[in-house]
């Protein structure tokens, strides 16, 4: 499959909006809102949005965050959002995807690269353990 990876503009957020769907399919998603906040991580000079295309269809996106952590003493990329199109999974559409956000946080001199994985998706924790990821720590919400 000959897929490419390439940062995201802000006219992809339409293309990508989908994809957020499946990723999140239990949340009621304000279109208007989350365009915004995307909008904002393409212009921030911390946060790096990729997306991952086949045919010119997107059918994968990564965001991560650059971090400050006192406990790696430097710099993690810290990945928020990470879904490809279920038409594409078990294909390597997401190895691809993730390693292209691995190499980038290398070539950034990242000491690390960390996400969280919602309890029910066993199928994405087997994925990111497959590929070298460790359970690690758990992460602990407060709704403001």
């Amino acid at each position: 499959m000959n897929t490419t990876v390439r940062f995201a503009t802000n006219e992809d957020f339409k293309r990508i909006f989908p994809l957020f769907k499946q990723l999140w399919p239990n949340k009621s998603l304000n279109q208007n809102e989350l365009s915004k906040v995307f909008n904002r991580g393409i212009k921030s000079d911390s946060d790096v949005l990729l997306i991952l295309e086949l045919d010119n269809n997107v059918i994968g996106f990564c965001a991560y965050a650059i971090v400050n952590n006192l406990w790696q003493e430097g710099q993690i990329s810290y990945i928020y959002a990470m879904v490809i199109d279920e038409k594409y999974r078990g294909k390597g559409c997401g190895s691809n995807l993730l390693q292209e956000a691995i190499n980038k946080s290398r070539e950034q001199g990242m000491k690390r690269v960390e996400l969280d994985s919602g309890f029910p998706r066993e199928e994405a924790h087997q994925f990111y353990e497959k590929f070298g990821f460790e359970k690690r720590a758990y992460l602990f919400s407060y709704t403001l």
